[in-house]
């Protein structure tokens, strides 16, 4: 009985940090650790040889947000950040205070730094959906996946930016202005997870969640070098997620290593009774039992040429044909059988209705908590948004959704059990364990939405199949990636494959920091939040707002554009605050 108190103890002050009694830590001054590529393992090994405290990590992260976030001196700015939680030295304390007093960690995830995309809900920061017109949005209550990250001892170091409602692929929202690329912050971020796969690829946080319709999750992953899973439908709960596109809208996390992304994937990969999807579905007790170093041998991979009328390799250049080649190449050597050129001609590439409900789901959402905005049709009137256009052009947009449960609505989920049984049967008659498809065409980070697979050639996403994302090598210093897709709930076999792989293979290229910004290394948690506001306020007053409709957002607010804007707005702020 004294036990189960204890941990209920624990678990209550997790998630009321505002309420706890922080002892006093007794830490080193300096902490012997660097954060710079830092694993789950290694920095809990870390705290139980105390060489650092979970107060000094987050320090740690912080400042180098503080630092580099938005350097502006020579190229874009990263600006990967929507809000840091301004509760996050309080909630390390506590868990310093808790290891001290009983020489165990809380969970799995304790002390880990997680940044969320800003379409997922947490309780201690605003959850604007990238949209202006959501400024001071505050949800009362943790999404599902995020109270499960807390229980497991993470510690929610707050949002990441995003595209607009996640309508995009560019990292350009009016929340936050443009997001760069970790490797080149004059290219695309990738979306519209890009502020979530930026901020794990720059070492702003650990791990990231991001969120995959079309590809927004596995397009920013492959941007920037490191892993990202689209799971399963129904293998992680939906509830507390803006419900931009319910239907095939799914959240996944993001990761530096396959290790990480599995321990994260067993936290937040838990049955929700308060969404359907997630129940009565087949689970796996742990999917570290996954993590086997020949985990290629004996795996056969089908490499995907057309899918409907899509060809992926269109107009591929000779030198990004030659990274795939090699990276299968890779593949077999470590024991995988490569089947070349299997197709999928019947795939049925439409998501023209995936929209379905979502004006219900979203006023259905924001009736659920005191939000800033009453409806959708608040937003829309609210004239702080143009991702659907003028005011006239939102109103019109959503009178144009279909309703939930209507026969498009029952078209769309038609299409997807249709798909999922027709991609499943070619690879049960090819004895296939996963397919192959590169993310992009042209090989690294581009603005030409033609040349991207998984929105072109969206497999995973009208399937609800699960989608890994590996890194098949560089082109230019930059990232290259592919995608596995597995069977439905066999997320295991793609951890598998994708762990084998990074495990005998060199390790990622880190990204180089850009210049460092000392002037903001006082500056409070409040402050710096405000600046990420008044950044995104500006870019949309002065660029977004007066855009041409159906002009790619991309060829508006160009990096040199925003460079200049944040450079101006630093300098204004720094004079009136520093």
């Amino acid at each position: 009985m004294e036990r189960k108190f204890i941990l209920f103890l624990i678990l209550f002050i997790i998630s009321h940090p505002t309420l706890a009694i922080v002892a006093p830590t007794t830490s080193p001054q300096e902490p012997n650790f660097k954060i710079n590529e830092a694993t789950i393992d290694s920095v809990q090994t870390a705290i139980k040889r105390h060489q650092i405290t979970c107060e000094q990590l987050i320090k740690e992260y912080i400042n180098r947000i503080k630092n580099y976030n938005l350097s502006v001196n020579s190229k874009p700015p990263i600006n990967a950040i929507t809000q840091i939680n301004p509760y996050v030295y309080q909630e390390a304390q506590q868990l310093d205070a808790i290891y001290s007093t009983t020489q165990q960690l809380v969970g799995s995830l304790h002390c880990i730094p997680v940044l969320v995309k800003d379409n997922i809900s947490s309780y201690d920061v605003n959850t604007t959906a990238g949209s202006y017109a959501l400024l001071g949005n505050q949800p009362n209550q943790d999404a599902f996946l995020v109270s499960q990250l807390r229980k497991a001892g993470a510690i929610i170091l707050g949002n990441a930016s995003m595209d607009e409602f996640a309508w995009g692929m560019y990292g350009i929202s009016s929340r936050n202005g443009r997001t760069g690329n970790a490797y080149d912050t004059s290219k695309n971020p990738g979306g519209s997870s890009g502020g979530s796969a930026v901020a794990v690829s720059a070492n702003f946080t650990m791990i990231g969640i991001g969120t995959d319709n079309s590809g927004s999750v596995r397009i920013p992953a492959a941007f920037n070098g490191i892993f990202g899973l689209r799971p399963s439908t129904g293998l992680i709960s939906q509830r507390g997620l803006f419900p931009m596109g319910n239907l095939d809208g799914v959240a996944g996390p993001l990761t530096r290593s396959v290790k990480d992304l599995a321990l994260v994937l067993n936290v937040i990969a838990q049955p929700d009774s308060d969404d359907k999807k997630t129940m009565n579905i087949p689970r796996v007790k742990t999917y570290m039992d996954f993590l086997k170093e020949n985990g290629l041998q004996g795996k056969r991979i089908g490499i995907v040429h057309h899918v409907g009328k899509i060809d992926t390799y269109t107009a591929m250049p000779q030198n990004v044909k030659d990274i795939f080649s090699n990276f299968n190449q890779r593949l077999h050597q470590l024991g995988a059988t490569i089947i070349d050129n299997v197709d999928l001609p019947n795939f049925d590439n439409n998501r023209k209705n995936n929209m379905a409900g979502q004006t219900q789901d979203v006023n259905k959402y924001l009736a659920s908590f005191p939000a800033t905005r009453k409806n959708f049709r608040d937003i829309c009137e609210s004239d702080r948004t143009r991702t659907f256009g003028t005011v006239r052009q939102c109103l019109s947009f959503i009178k144009s959704n279909s309703k939930k449960l209507d026969s498009k609505y029952q078209q769309v989920l038609s299409i997807f059990k249709k798909n999922k049984n027709y991609v499943e049967q070619i690879m049960k008659t090819n004895h296939l364990d996963v397919l192959l498809i590169p993310i992009s065409t042209q090989g690294s980070a581009s603005y030409d939405p033609l040349t991207i697979n998984p929105w072109q050639a969206a497999v995973s996403s009208n399937a609800g199949l699960p989608s890994i994302v590996l890194n098949a090598g560089y082109l230019n210093n930059m990232p290259v990636g592919v995608e596995l897709i597995g069977k439905m709930f066999d997320e295991g076999t793609l951890i598998e494959i994708a762990y084998s792989y990074e495990k005998n293979s060199p390790q990622r290229i880190d990204p180089i920091s850009p210049e460092e910004n000392k002037q903001f290394s006082t500056l409070s948690i409040s402050k710096l939040n405000n600046l990420f506001t008044l950044i995104g306020k500006f870019s949309y007053e002065n660029v977004l707002q007066s855009g041409k409709t159906g002009v790619q957002v991309s060829e508006m607010l160009t990096p040199e554009i925003f460079r200049k804007l944040v450079q101006d707005q630093l300098l204004e702020y720094q004079s009136s605050n520093l």
